[in-house]
């Protein structure tokens, strides 16, 4: 089964919005063997977990990618989608391969040898993605498993009545937080969470001994936050949450009556963990494939050709380390 030139979208947004959207919350899972005790096929599998709230944004996702399982968990608001079906899995990965920017791309090309080896995909290995961050959506990405909009109200504006007497000011921050180093592969997460700062023009700091953030907090800053997400919209609730940001950024740099006070009062009640109306209006415009030809296989000769590779696996029970 050879995926050469079967797919003609692999530069779409919607494959730089997927690949940040694993990086962040998304989960490549490839077993250490290839054969199972009961001599059945061990595929590769991607897994987003989130919470149900978020369940319309991968509902969309599973409905443009046309694969996939989405279920909740049992005595919890945890939901997962799970993509595994073989020709689904090698479309997927073909369409993220080379938009990786982070330690995770270990786990993409351990998937890549899996696929490669049981169904001769002919996938080639791509190395960590260098394009401009702000040339494409992986930073939306990115940003809806992994990032944060807040509003921060002092003094006077503050909720805390204590706190009334100092004079008032509204901050608006955008930020990202990770560990410093990845605690599945060992690799430094400094050198892509830098990447991301310098586009927003500020710098790395430093929350715990492997605990690293960058806050986009300066008055003068905000325009470049409002120009990529403008650009390349978010998807999950972190869009309403945005929206609110930027609704925020009217309070900025000035006396509020106390009635503007009262309204960015509101708008912060409303943010994050406060927020009881979501709105999915946005889903309509999800990022999309571009038209192309869809992966097909030749089952019959593909089935023969795989009960070789399988009995070889299971000969030798060939491991992944």
């Amino acid at each position: 089964m050879s995926t050469k030139n079967s797919i003609n979208y692999l530069d779409s947004e919607l494959s730089y919005y997927l690949a940040g959207l694993i990086e962040g919350d998304g989960n490549i899972w490839t077993s250490k063997t290839l054969i199972s005790p009961k001599n059945r096929i061990n595929n590769p599998q991607i897994t987003f977990t989130f919470h149900i709230k978020e369940k319309p944004v991968f509902t969309k996702i599973k409905q443009v990618l046309d694969t996939g399982s989405l279920y909740q968990e049992k005595q919890n608001n945890t939901c997962k989608y799970r993509i595994s079906k073989t020709n689904k899995l090698i479309e997927v990965i073909n369409m993220i391969n080379g938009k990786f920017r982070t330690p995770k791309i270990k786990y993409l090309h351990k998937a890549i040898d899996y696929l490669n080896l049981l169904y001769n995909a002919n996938i080639k290995k791509l190395p960590l993605d260098n394009s401009s961050l702000d040339s494409n959506a992986w930073l939306a990405g990115f940003s809806d498993a992994d990032g944060h909009f807040q509003i921060s109200l002092e003094g006077n504006y503050s909720l805390n009545k204590s706190r009334h007497t100092i004079r008032g000011r509204v901050k608006c921050i955008f930020s990202i937080k990770q560990r410093a180093i990845d605690k599945f592969t060992g690799d430094s997460c400094v050198p892509f969470m830098t990447i991301i700062a310098d586009l927003f023009k500020c710098n790395i700091k430093y929350v715990s001994k492997n605990e690293i953030t960058f806050l986009v907090q300066a008055d003068n800053k905000h325009y470049l936050t409002k120009s990529y997400f403008n650009k390349f919209p978010l998807m999950t609730s972190k869009r309403l949450d945005y929206l609110c940001f930027l609704q925020a950024l009217n309070y900025l740099g000035k006396r509020l009556t106390d009635q503007e006070i009262i309204d960015i009062q509101a708008i912060k009640s409303s943010m994050n963990k406060g927020r009881t109306f979501y709105n999915w209006d946005h889903l309509n415009f999800f990022y999309k494939k571009k038209n192309g030809y869809r992966l097909m296989v030749n089952c019959s000769s593909t089935k023969r050709k795989l009960s070789i590779r399988i009995r070889l696996a299971v000969k030798c029970r060939f491991k992944f380390d």
